[in-house]
């Protein structure tokens, strides 16, 4: 059932049920957000996204207000913009501000930062500085002086995982990192403690990382708006490493992160190759490539040697995240779960083998993945599957610095790759793509029935109904 509405003097038809937000979203009517994340839940905390609802004594937000015939919506008059302005100084008030005032140019009047300038100057200290929500909603809503006493640095950042770092300071309590972890992963590691000044987000009970039920599948990572959860950054190394002329440096692109390295660098959607990042590996002086999809293919055939012959239900996963919640979560049903090569251990075996062809030392070569799947690189850095395991705002941060525009890059020819191995289980072992969703994809191929968990919520639904004897699946494959 649809209604007639009106936001902005524009009359337009949404269904019902949707929120002001998605329905101005669906007529291109953009509305300032920082705590809402699509396909969940709306948790109306940041204030942001507030409207005018004619007949309505206060602002409304947007993302938990839904639509009703003949509403009358207004998304940025005076009023709101005022009101927005003051919401972002009073979040920048309990926000370190090294990134806010240039401290370069010794201004931090709007006018004067150029994001270009930020995303090149590297003088702060934030890995999202340049690329970061609540910076570019201040430059938007010409945030400069803070009227407010400003709180700063209180706490002390959690790297002891090594991997996933957390840093509280820089933490807006958007709640987007707490919705993931706890409803959508499952893992119930990240909560909101205290109240007042001391309310903030904390690992589980209030521990170090390294003592939480943290699994590492780094996807609070992907959703946090500022720099307060990120991935232990190695651009100077790798970097160090490409240069050196006693290494030999091996890489591999994941097309998983072509979206994210489109919407970073403003290119037109479907517009990124994986050539193109291949062009630009070899730019920065990585010596040879190996094709993802010959990872790949060493992956699934592991996984179909598994198949074969075993008997139903039979669970199979390449993830370290998977892994790491299992040990946790399910330790009675570990010796259930089959394991193959991820697509980053296929790579550094692929590698080995080319080194061997070429007759290079063990010591001189370097492994270096760009990929959009986070728990790769917690994987790299407590198993040592590679030397260096990137994300795309870290890649796109090495393109900055070493001056690689990959909207003039030319692709390179397409990689030598192994032919498709014909495949049992047809593409249940290939690459799968993260959801919200409960409910695991359920699939019937060769007469088997088949189920594929997105995320590590739906592996539990899935391991729960093992647990409990009553798995109607043949196969099922596990994903964090």
């Amino acid at each position: 059932m649809a209604v007639m509405m009106t936001i902005d003097g524009k009359k337009i038809e949404a269904e019902a049920g949707m929120t002001i937000l998605e329905a101005a979203a669906a007529n291109d009517i953009r509305i300032p957000t920082l705590c809402y994340l699509k396909e969940r839940d709306p948790q109306a905390s940041c204030r942001l996204c507030v409207v005018e609802v004619e007949g309505a004594r206060t602002f409304q937000p947007s993302c938990a207000t839904t639509v009703r015939e003949g509403m009358v919506v207004r998304t940025d008059t005076e009023e709101l913009r005022r009101n927005r302005k003051l919401t972002l100084e009073l979040i920048m008030a309990h926000h370190p501000v090294d990134c806010h005032h240039c401290m370069r140019i010794g201004s931090s009047k709007e006018e004067d930062l150029d994001p270009m300038f930020c995303e090149m100057c590297f003088w702060c200290d934030c890995v999202r500085d340049g690329i970061c929500e609540l910076q570019k909603l201040n430059r938007e809503y010409h945030v400069d002086r803070l009227p407010f006493e400003l709180e700063g640095y209180r706490y002390p950042a959690d790297s002891s995982l090594h991997s996933v770092i957390r840093d509280p300071n820089k933490c807006i309590k958007c709640r987007r990192c707490i919705d993931i972890c706890n409803n959508v992963q499952t893992v119930h590691n990240l909560a909101l403690k205290a109240r007042g000044q001391e309310y903030r987000v904390t690992a589980s009970m209030d521990q170090p990382m390294a003592y939480s039920p943290c699994v590492r599948c780094g996807r609070c990572v992907d959703v946090c708006p500022t720099g307060a959860v990120y991935m232990e950054e190695h651009i100077d190394e790798m970097l160090f490493c490409v240069h050196s002329y006693d290494t030999k440096t091996v890489g591999m692109v994941s097309s998983s992160l072509l979206g994210e390295m489109e919407n970073l660098c403003g290119m037109p959607e479907g517009s990124l190759s994986v050539q193109k990042i291949v062009s630009a590996m070899h730019k920065l002086g990585v010596d040879y490539v190996i094709s993802e999809e010959q990872a790949i293919n060493a992956s699934r055939k592991e996984a179909e040697a598994i198949l074969e012959g075993a008997d139903a239900p039979v669970v199979i996963s390449n993830s370290f995240a998977v892994k790491n919640f299992v040990k946790s979560r399910f330790a009675d049903l570990a010796d259930r779960v089959r394991y193959y090569s991820s697509v980053q251990e296929s790579f550094a075996k692929e590698v080995g083998k080319l080194a061997d062809r070429l007759h290079l030392p063990d010591e001189s070569v370097k492994t270096v993945v760009f990929t959009a799947n986070n728990e790769n690189g917690a994987q790299a850095r407590e198993e040592n599957t590679v030397d260096f395991s990137m994300n795309a705002r870290e890649i796109y941060r090495i393109f900055l610095r070493t001056g690689v525009d990959l909207c003039r890059t030319v692709a390179t020819d397409a990689l030598k790759q192994d032919p498709d191995p014909k495949l049992v289980y047809g593409d249940v072992t290939g690459p799968v793509v993260f959801d919200h969703s409960a409910d695991p994809e359920v699939r019937r191929l060769n007469g088997k029935l088949i189920a594929v968990a997105h995320n590590l919520g739906q592996s539990a639904k899935l391991l729960e109904e093992i647990r409990a004897g009553n798995s109607p699946y043949d196969v099922i494959r596990l994903n964090g």
